[in-house]
């Protein structure tokens, strides 16, 4: 039996020992915990890249729909209304309704691709009351008419109703930008901003948590019906993450081209005037007819002379750009004021080149309105000569308009390549700077390293690199801001000078009274010295004294007059139509209409006072605003002024004594600039050599824009100027190679003046007027 246990005793299995299972144990929980660390690391990676992700989309989702908007109003001419049931299509029934979602089927049915689903972001339009409601076209907007004193009026009477253009839309968005008042469309600045309209994106989640995905003023209850929140408002993950994008009324004016498409339209109405003229003074007698003639013919050499003046003010325009980028650029963008012009003037060119384009079918018409001023002498006057009937053009004036415009076109294409080439070399030049850059930094590194893989004090170089980054930057920021603050200056002082002048006219009115009647008085001696002209010279002579004296009463109309009322035209009108039905009789009617011109010129002449005292007001906001951002940006300049000092003591003054190491963390050395022992490496020069090759000498105060760190971000900021200034120069070449071949039409197929005999009828109103309703139906002559 004791055998056969002591088997049974030798076969059991060996236990492990305590030590060993304890041991196996611990590596399970460290794979654990690591396995947990990678996983927490990859999912706070993957909750960033999708919160980017998000935030591009819902922006690009934002941009589409407002592309989609414009769209639909270029075709419709007007906006949208919100849908209010979340189907897709516009609700245009109830006219308060202005917020609600984005009609996205109706824009697709138009042709517009919003590039979101129904009802996925929320859209607020501006449907006030009247015409400022933008959701609906009516007839707002005609073509100016001339009432024989001012060509201001819109046409009424005879001009049908049922052309709906985008004029019309435009006319509604001028109204609409300058109402105000709590029904309005707006966004919840401080003060409320007025919109024409604003998209809203509820992000990814009902942040301040009241059941509805937008947040703020975004959401859908009574209270913000007409509101949306400030597209300037920061997402806050607690309480708001909602995009919003506002379109503002310039904004859209300026989208749909509302001004050169009015005038466009206008230039024609105003032709449409002159046929009515000539009609009426063919019911005249010879002399009226004559002097239509010769009216016609002077309009189309000053408006030839126009078009050449036109061209060389497009020129100096394109000049002035191209001087305002270079002084941009050479000041790295800090020259705020040149930095701002370049762009107004790289405008200024394209409307130069509008100009001419509208000039050159002014010539064409007033050379038409000559040949119909002829044909009404012709009619009024069978002994009419061919001289008076169509005088002979001046031909040099038409050359010289070509010649111009192909000059332009020549510089313009130099600048333009010029421009290249500067943006060529400064791309070269920055390219070299950031090797040079590169090449120093490594440098330093290496002097402090003296061929070790590390040293004991590597730590304080990136520290100085990134405090120098950051007095670059606040130092551009305080440069810039101290030349805003300087241009809010001169603007405020502008102002406070303009509304001196007006105050100073006012209050010395007698005085002013006295000279200008004392003018009078010479002028009237020299008019009556100067007799009955004889040649062109004289007669030019005579027209402008004539021209100063009738300045002059003007001046005294405006002085002498007194506050007008709101009811001021209606009373000229009336007054109007009583001279009219009653004209042997009517000097006293006349003598009240003069006095009631008079108080009218007063009243725009006070209203000239208060606007100049509103945008001195402003000025002035603006003036203090601007300080306070200076002062900001004077502090923040200050830290980084303080910080980078205190990174290049720290670099220097960690530089003692220190260790260098090899690869495996062995020192290998030591290194020097104080306290040197036997045996190490003194680098007193070689390191303030690096830093001064670096920064600039002695660079421990702040570094040189001009040494090797900071001058990659001056020349890039010299190239972003200078791409700027090329595309002004292409867009000044574009506009010159226009105008030539314009010109150039012009000059091989001239207006005839078109006179057959007595035959010959002019062109009537009515026909006149077909013609400016076709231009309205088509949008202009743009």
């Amino acid at each position: 039996m004791s055998s056969i246990y002591f088997k049974a005793a030798s076969s059991s299995p060996r236990c492990a020992p305590d030590s060993a299972r304890g041991f196996g144990m611990l590596q399970v929980l460290l794979l654990i915990a690591a396995m947990a660390g990678l996983a927490t690391i990859g999912y706070l990676q993957w909750r960033e890249r999708s919160a980017i992700d998000s935030s591009r989309q819902e922006r690009q989702a934002l941009a589409q729909a407002d592309q989609a908007i414009v769209a639909y109003a270029t075709v419709a001419n007007r906006l949208p209304c919100p849908d209010m049931d979340r189907d897709g299509e516009e609700d245009c029934g109830v006219v308060t309704n202005q917020k609600g979602w984005l009609p996205s089927v109706t824009l697709r049915l138009a042709g517009a691709d919003p590039g979101v689903d129904v009802g996925q972001l929320r859209y607020l339009v501006q449907r006030g009351a009247g015409e400022n409601n933008l959701s609906t076209l009516t007839d707002s907007w005609r073509p100016l008419e001339y009432d024989g004193t001012t060509f201001a009026a819109m046409r009424s009477t005879g001009y049908p109703s049922n052309i709906l253009t985008l004029t019309d839309f435009c006319e509604r968005l001028d109204i609409a930008r300058k109402a105000t008042g709590g029904t309005l469309a707006q966004v919840n600045a401080s003060p409320l901003r007025t919109v024409a309209y604003a998209l809203a994106h509820p992000g990814s989640s009902d942040a301040d948590g009241d059941g509805d995905l937008f947040d703020g003023a975004n959401s859908n209850v009574a209270a913000n019906t007409n509101l949306m929140e400030n597209p300037g408002r920061r997402p806050l993950l607690a309480t708001y993450n909602d995009l919003v994008l506002e379109r503002s009324f310039p904004s859209l004016l300026a989208a749909f081209h509302c001004q050169p498409l009015i005038d466009s339209i206008n230039t024609v109405a105003l032709a449409h005037d002159v046929v009515v003229g000539v009609a009426d003074m063919r019911a005249d007698n010879i002399e009226s007819a004559k002097r239509a003639v010769g009216f016609s013919t002077l309009a189309a050499i000053m408006t030839s002379l126009e078009i050449v003046l036109a061209v060389a003010e497009g020129g100096s325009e394109a000049t002035n750009s191209a001087f305002q980028w270079a002084t941009c650029a050479a000041s790295l963008g800090l020259a705020v004021n040149a930095c701002a012009a370049a762009p107004q003037h790289t405008v200024a060119i394209g409307l130069a080149g509008g100009v001419v384009y509208a000039n050159i079918a002014v010539v064409a018409l007033n050379a038409t309105a000559a040949g119909i001023a002829g044909t009404a002498l012709t009619l009024a006057d069978d002994a009419a000569t061919p001289a008076q009937i169509c005088p002979a053009r001046d031909n040099s004036l038409i050359e010289q308009m070509l010649e111009s415009a192909k000059a332009e076109r020549t510089k313009a294409t130099a600048a333009r390549v010029a421009a290249q080439a500067e943006v060529t070399n400064k791309e070269i030049e920055l390219a070299a700077a950031k090797i040079a850059r590169d090449n120093a930094v490594a440098t330093l590194r290496s002097v402090l390293r003296g061929g070790g893989s590390t040293s004991q004090i590597d730590g304080a170089v990136d520290p100085l690199l990134t405090a120098a980054d950051n007095w670059g930057k606040y130092s551009f920021e305080l440069e810039m801001a101290e030349a805003r603050l300087q241009s809010a200056k001169e603007a405020r002082d502008l102002w406070a000078a303009e509304v001196a002048n007006y105050q100073a006219m006012l209050d010395n009115a007698p005085a002013t009274l006295a000279r200008l009647n004392a003018e009078i008085l010479a002028l009237d001696a020299q008019i009556a010295a100067a007799g009955t002209p004889v040649t062109q010279a004289q007669t030019d002579a005579l027209n402008e004294l004539n021209g100063r004296r009738s300045g002059k009463l003007a001046e005294i109309d405006v002085l002498e007059s007194i506050p007008a009322s709101l009811t001021l035209p209606g009373e000229i009108a009336a007054l109007d139509a009583q001279i009219a039905a009653d004209p042997p009789n009517n000097a006293e009617l006349v003598a009240e209409r003069r006095k009631k011109v008079r108080e009218l010129q007063s009243n725009l002449f006070l209203n000239a006072r208060a606007k100049a005292q509103a945008e001195y007001t402003t000025a002035q906001t603006a003036f203090s605003t601007a300080t306070t951002v200076r002062n900001t940006a004077a502090s923040n300049f200050s830290q980084a002024q303080t910080a980078y000092q205190s990174g290049y003591a720290g670099l220097v003054n960690s530089a003692g004594r220190y260790a260098i190491y090899d690869g495996s963390g062995a020192v290998t050395g030591y290194r020097c600039t104080t306290a040197c022992q036997s045996g190490d490496v003194d680098v007193t020069g070689a390191l303030y050599g690096a830093l001064w090759d670096l920064f600039g000498f002695p660079g421990n105060v702040s570094p040189n824009t001009d040494a090797k760190y900071l001058k990659p971000v001056k020349l890039q900021r010299e190239l972003d100027a200078l791409i700027d200034k090329f595309k002004a120069a292409e867009t000044r070449e574009k506009n010159a190679k226009e105008q030539v071949d314009q010109m150039q039409k012009m000059v091989d197929n001239p207006a005839a003046c078109n006179v057959t005999g007595s035959a010959v009828i002019p062109m009537t109103p009515a026909q006149a007027q077909v013609i400016l309703e076709n231009v309205d139906r088509k949008g202009g002559i743009r």
